[in-house]
């Protein structure tokens, strides 16, 4: 297991839950958003246990360019920088598809927390869902983090 594996599975704010069959009699699955009941060909490939529902952009459109901006120019992987004066650690993963982007940040000073998955829709439409925080809370953070800058 590598470094940043093994510092991620250790952490136990960080809990994936995969989807859940209704039943064993069943090829009803539970959707981890709106927990309804869904079929297999209801729940996105990529949406990690989430429906095409909830993925769709009418529930909650957004269409913020500098959140996207802000969000490309974050480099994969652990980094370390400042949001609002203090410290905060990010890791931002990227599926090879890119399909899907996840960041989870933490105040290293303190108990706060930023977490969100993007998901990059067939019809062009990108759906922010943000782990039990506000839209408002995660694109605030995107386009106000800095990640240390490495010489050398």
């Amino acid at each position: 297991m590598d470094a940043l594996t093994t510092k991620l599975s250790s952490n136990p704010t960080i809990e994936i839950i995969p989807p859940l069959k209704v039943s064993s009699f069943s090829n009803f699955i539970t959707c981890l958003c709106c927990n309804r009941s869904r079929t297999p060909g209801e729940i996105d490939e990529d949406g990690c246990g989430i429906c095409n529902e909830c993925l769709e952009p009418n529930a909650e459109r957004w269409d913020i360019p500098a959140f996207e901006v802000a969000l490309a120019q974050l480099p994969a992987g652990y980094l370390e920088g400042n949001f609002k004066g203090r410290r905060w650690s990010a890791t931002v993963k990227r599926s090879l598809d890119g399909r899907r982007e996840w960041l989870f940040a933490e105040d290293l000073g303190g108990s706060d927390i930023v977490s969100f998955n993007l998901y990059r829709l067939e019809n062009g439409r990108n759906a922010l869902r943000p782990c039990e925080m506000s839209q408002a809370k995660v694109v605030e953070f995107v386009i106000g983090f800095r990640p240390d800058t490495r010489s050398g």
